[in-house]
């Protein structure tokens, strides 16, 4: 985003490029900081008087122990930090079908929500989260273990840690591989921050070493039952009571870190806001061991660990003990004194962060709100937007805004409002993690801080003058309405491109041939735009190239496209670009440009006519109430994938459960599918089906199967084939495991991570593996992420395992796919991760998908 001032009565503000800022501006914005009360400022400033820090260091979002974070930032009022190797891109998504890199959105955002309430900041390093993992080895291999490492350094040496604590031990008692592997490098980099000749171009980056003081792991007797009886005779074991209460936050430590868990909410974790006595325990793994029972023993905790920092001691006594809760502006001066010593640190890193510190609090002080007040909730790329920068006061306390030569001073209580011109460069913003393509580490760009969460989209618009102190005024780039029943909103402002393209992400070509539709949806009034195909080798695409002619705003033209597979040509991606035409452009030129993409000879363009052709993106937006709507792209693009396949489903009923991709990949088997709501749905209604899918985790959050599953058995005994997908074995499912069924069975944890995995077939001859398709070891081949995963066991004898799998050095498990015929229908229960292999286009996955809610040969 440019920003280019305009002069409104006498105020001209003074606004800073983006070139100024080493981030891109993104949709990634966070909820500007609230106004703190009295109370919660003084509780900032008396943070300014602790210097010690620790840094929490997990593997996954929600691994944090929010407890801890809550009390070590609030009620020791050390910085803390919260470092988790990856974004939690890899696992599941209870409140929607987001998964991979748009589930890694949510949990990212969800990560810094439950900062904002818990105090703590935030990091990540590059690692990508592949799902679940057995080992930290297997984590190694695909991440890189130097690459992971080397983040983990650099947060270290950049956060600059007193004390690491970690969530799991680093053994195979960690459970997950990722667990374990965190760990393991928080143990390496506890030694190697400190060390010159690791890593140093991060020292020619301008990081300096860092050795931490100790290194602990945070045990809990939810793993270990009796964890405080062992406790009390092993002297290596701490305990600390996180439970105290906050007289200035109103709030007990566990009160607030209820609130922060309860932000991840896509992994189903609310929390209780539970009250007294918590005690965590803490076991010393390496450095130096406190001598008392206290974790901070020997670590000074004051200015006294900097050099002339007595004097900002007695400066912050002074500005503590003189504090006016009723004029909290009162500090201004007291504060000004305290910026200007800051100011003279020798220490770069600790001079900026307490600057940064006593700036926000004259903030506060003064309780000066800022916004920018945009007239729409997106701008478009190459075009200019008028919004209007708000400005108030609510102290007598002088307080201007720079102009050119001179200072226009604010009235106290009177809202001060100019207008500013915004201009946005010629590409949309991506999430920079995001941007470009990844496997088992992010490729990111080279000017970014692989640690950072995400970028800011706050910018300096203006200089403001508090008292005898200039300091620069940062916001969010937000747009704000009103809902009439939730009140007033926010959301970031969103680049847009002129056009946007949706389509359904795979075709499944059954016969070489089938027809792509679609969608380009204009964001702005489009006088003329060529569209140009892009046909992977082995596929024909017709038409190669249209021109829209024009669109306005908010106008969706629906195109489409026929495909045919030449010869055996494998699977390949269809993806669109486009070119826009203006009224300055040269005529020649624009029909020489589209007689080239019409050739019949496949001559699409030549490099003289083909300047400006841009990638088509598919806009995605995300919308969750707990946190900022956030926005992303990705190419407009269909795997054209060649598909033998059949099945005698036509109709098909989905229950919708979590959320998942699963509807329209039935559709793509040539299927009606009808979403079936459990509330009202009779026997009668239901019976029209051919087969009935049940989504993933439906018996964990969908109540209304509770009352509707006898109906469903009723179905299955008529006649009927239900197929369910996986469940999770907790206290929020509607039934027992031994309810959901026809016959008794057991929810486990079992799964199989290795997508590689080969199959045995337990009943080669079974229905489901050879009508209409005969399923073979092929058909596992070029599978996503896993197998499968919560497998059953324990089931009775009335059900048929058909495969079995196995991770190297394990025993087989055959609870993944299990059926049994009950009355005159099938049941069937799958573990398979078929809501990860049918959006990815997997064949076989489809292949075996359809003979499951294939019609019941009956003999």
């Amino acid at each position: 985003m440019h920003f280019r001032p305009r002069r409104t009565g006498q105020l001209l503000l003074v606004a800073l490029t983006l070139s100024t800022f080493h981030f891109p501006l993104s949709t990634f914005g966070q909820r500007p900081p609230a106004q703190p009360s009295a109370s919660e400022i003084l509780h900032k400033m008396q943070k300014l008087n602790v210097l010690g820090s620790v840094l929490y260091i997990v593997a996954h979002p929600d691994d944090e122990n929010t407890r801890l974070i809550a009390w070590l930032a609030n009620g020791k009022k050390v910085r803390t930090g919260n470092l988790s190797l990856t974004r939690g891109d890899g696992g599941q998504n209870l409140i929607g079908p987001e998964l991979g890199d748009a589930l890694g959105i949510i949990r990212t955002q969800e990560l810094m929500e439950a900062r904002r309430i818990d105090g703590g900041e935030q990091f990540f390093t590059r690692a990508v989260d592949f799902g679940y993992s057995k080992n930290a080895a297997e984590s190694f291999e695909k991440w890189g273990k130097q690459e992971v490492l080397s983040d983990v350094v650099r947060v270290i040496r950049q956060f600059r840690p007193d004390i690491i604590i970690t969530r799991f031990p680093p053994t195979r008692e960690a459970g997950h591989g990722h667990h374990e592997a965190s760990a393991m490098l928080a143990a390496e980099a506890f030694d190697l921050a400190g060390d010159p000749k690791a890593f140093p171009e991060q020292l020619e980056q301008g990081l300096e070493v860092w050795q931490p003081r100790r290194l602990f792991f945070n045990g809990s007797t939810w793993w270990k039952k009796d964890l405080a009886e062992f406790a009390k005779n092993d002297p290596d074991w701490f305990t600390v009571d996180v439970g105290g209460y906050d007289p200035l936050l109103g709030l007990s430590y566990t009160e607030i870190a209820g609130r922060s868990r309860s932000m991840h909410k896509s992994q189903g974790f609310g929390a209780a806001e539970t009250r007294g006595e918590m005690i965590e325990y803490l076991h010393f793994e390496k450095g130096d061991k406190p001598k008392t029972k206290d974790i901070f023993e020997g670590i000074d905790m004051t200015w006294g660990r900097v050099k002339q920092g007595s004097e900002v001691q007695n400066l912050v006594n002074a500005l503590i003990g003189e504090y006016e809760p009723l004029d909290p502006s009162s500090s201004i001066s007291a504060l000004s004194t305290l910026r200007t010593k800051f100011a003279s640190l020798e220490d770069s890193l600790l001079r900026e962060r307490a600057t940064s510190q006593v700036e926000l609090l004259m903030f506060n002080s003064i309780g000066i709100s800022a916004q920018v007040k945009a007239p729409r909730e997106y701008e478009l790329v190459s075009d200019s937007m008028i919004a209007t920068l708000q400005l108030i006061t609510r102290a007598v306390t002088p307080v201007s805004v720079n102009e050119y030569q001179k200072d226009t001073m604010l009235i106290p209580n009177i809202p001060y409002e100019t207008q500013m011109v915004m201009y946005r460069g010629q590409q949309v913003d991506q999430p920079y993690w995001i941007q470009n393509p990844h496997a088992g580490l992010y490729s990111l760009p080279t000017f970014v801080d692989p640690t950072r969460p995400a970028p800011s989209n706050s910018f300096t618009y203006a200089t403001v003058k508090v008292g005898n102190d200039e300091l620069e005024l940062r916001v969010p780039l937000n747009y704000k309405w009103v809902d009439r029943v939730e009140g007033e909103k926010e959301k970031p402002i969103v680049p847009l491109p002129y056009l946007v393209g949706r389509v359904q992400p795979v075709l499944m070509s059954r016969t070489g041939k089938g027809v792509v539709a679609v969608t380009f949806e204009a964001n702005a009034d489009v006088p003329s735009v060529f569209v140009r195909t892009e046909a992977p080798n082995g596929w024909r695409v017709e038409p190669m190239g249209i021109e829209l002619k024009d669109l306005k705003a908010g106008q969706a033209r629906i195109q489409t496209y026929s495909v045919e597979q030449i010869g055996s040509g494998p699977s390949g991606q269809l993806s669109w670009s486009e070119k826009r035409f203006d009224d300055d452009y040269d005529e020649h030129v624009r029909s020489r440009f589209l007689y080239a993409l019409d050739s019949a000879k496949g001559l699409l363009y030549d490099p003289g006519s083909a300047k400006g052709l841009w990638q088509l993106l598919e806009q995605h937006d995300i919308s969750y109430g707990h946190l900022l709507p956030q926005t992303y792209f990705t190419p407009t693009s269909v795997k054209l994938v060649p598909l033998d396949v059949k099945t005698t489903a036509k109709t098909v009923g989905y229950i919708k459960g979590a959320g998942d991709d699963v509807p329209q990949a039935i559709e793509q088997l040539g299927a009606t599918v009808d979403m079936i709501e459990p509330s009202t749905a009779t026997l009668e209604s239901i019976s029209k089906y051919d087969a009935i899918v049940v989504g993933i985790r439906a018996y964990n959050n969908n109540h209304a199967l509770k009352q509707f599953n006898p109906t469903l058995m009723k179905y299955v005994e008529n006649g009927g084939t239900v197929v369910v997908q996986y469940n999770t074995k907790s206290s929020d499912m509607v039934l027992p495991d031994s309810l959901i069924g026809p016959y008794p069975f057991k929810l486990t944890r079992d799964r199989v991570t290795v997508e590689e995995a080969p199959p045995t077939f337990l009943a080669k001859d079974h229905p489901l593996l050879n009508t209409p398709n005969t399923i073979t070891t092929a058909d596992f081949d070029g599978w996503v992420q896993e197998r499968g995963l919560y497998f059953v066991g324990g089931f009775e004898k009335h059900y048929t395992p058909l495969i079995a799998w196995n991770d190297p050095g394990e025993q087989p498990l055959n609870g993944g796919l299990i059926t049994c015929d009950y009355g005159k229908g099938r049941y069937v229960y799958t573990g398979i991760s078929f809501f990860r292999q049918l959006p990815a286009g997997v064949p076989g996955a489809y292949r075996l998908f359809a003979n499951l809610i294939s019609k019941r040969i009956t003999p």
